[in-house]
């Protein structure tokens, strides 16, 4: 039986938690992309990533402030069962970068201003990056090709000066460091056959073009949209892709000159991206609408909006079967205060085509 076959057999015999309504957009005589479970998995989720390789997905749950068990877990992908957890307690991941090349998982601990590098096979955190006091890490962008890892340092609205870190995946070790790029440097997206790193800047509302032969910033364009926060690109069709998180929607640039081609709007709170160019899909996370948007981007304009848990917050996509994982944080009282129960919130969704 074909994977994808098999995986839906598996799926809709799956004991769903609800919000599966599906808001398409489609036509009647085109099939919908669709919501196929919905599974709370632990508390403060974060990115998540899937291993080709170990056949497995990786989720970075930071826990709860003060209770001190931050952890990755390791969920079997058709299932959403855990069947491994890394302890990350002592540095507590939010982003992570996976090559699975080399079976090695980088993950950004904000708190500590550090990067993780943990083996897979082993489970176990073999070295460790820092630069500077407590770096304000974001994510971490691996190419497997040079295998190096880019990672985004966030300076902040104040001002401060962000970075661009190059670790060499080789040794572990930091290689260079791109100094001030921007103030407000989050999300990344690489072009390795130009030898282009871009980047998003939420404070100045620009992307940012970084030559990786100089390891030097080489031109800005306007992002077209309010607080540009994640980036995705589409190397065939020379495009970039960005979430801009206060304007909602998404921009489509040229990647070239940075021309405006059109604003998308997806939902409030756009967040997450993630580009299959397998069906030319680009799905979006709409944090504060609590949506993901599926964006046709020939046609660029919407096709689904599925509703997947309390806050969508980031995209991991399956290449060979085009299944989309999505992790949705729950709803936060804010510090000090008690957690809320919230059921929708903490899980991890799975789409289907």
């Amino acid at each position: 039986m074909p994977r994808l076959a098999l995986l839906r057999r598996q799926l809709l015999a799956a004991s769903f938690l609800g919000l599966m309504a599906v808001l398409p957009v489609l036509g009647a005589a085109e099939a919908a992309p669709a919501v196929e479970q919905s599974r709370k998995i632990a508390d403060g989720l974060y990115q998540v990533v899937l291993s080709d390789s170990q056949d497995r997905l990786y989720v970075a749950s930071a826990g709860r402030r003060g209770e001190n068990n931050a952890k990755i877990l390791a969920l079997d992908p058709k299932t959403l069962d855990t069947v491994g957890t890394i302890d990350v307690s002592a540095q507590p991941a939010f982003g992570l970068g996976l090559n699975d090349r080399t079976g090695t998982l980088y993950a950004t601990a904000t708190r500590g201003g550090e990067v993780l590098a943990i083996d897979l096979k082993s489970g176990q955190v073999v070295a460790t990056v820092r630069h500077g006091e407590k770096a304000h890490v974001r994510e971490a962008l691996v190419d497997p090709e040079s295998n190096k890892v880019y990672v985004s340092v966030f300076g902040g609205r104040d001002g401060g000066p962000g970075a661009v870190w190059v670790i060499d995946g080789a040794k572990n070790e930091l290689e260079r460091v791109i100094e001030n790029p921007g103030s407000g440097i989050s999300g990344l997206a690489l072009d390795p056959a130009k030898g282009m790193l871009y980047a998003a800047d939420m404070v100045t509302n620009e992307v940012v073009l970084i030559d990786l032969a100089e390891g030097a910033v080489t031109g800005k364009y306007a992002a077209g949209g309010e607080s540009p926060i994640n980036l995705a690109i589409d190397t065939a069709g020379r495009r970039l892709f960005v979430a801009n998180q206060k304007s909602g929607d998404v921009s489509v640039l040229d990647i070239e000159n940075g021309r405006l081609i059109t604003r998308i709007p997806t939902g409030e709170g756009a967040l997450g991206l993630g580009y299959n160019p397998a069906n030319r899909l680009l799905y979006v996370g709409n944090r504060k609408a609590g949506t993901v948007s599926v964006v046709d981007i020939d046609k660029l304009e919407v096709i689904a909006s599925l509703p997947t848990g309390t806050h969508p917050q980031t995209i991991a996509i399956d290449p060979e079967t085009s299944v989309v994982y999505v992790t949705n944080k729950a709803k936060s009282a804010g510090r000090g205060k008690p957690p809320i129960d919230d059921p929708n919130g903490d899980t991890v969704s799975i789409i289907t085509p």
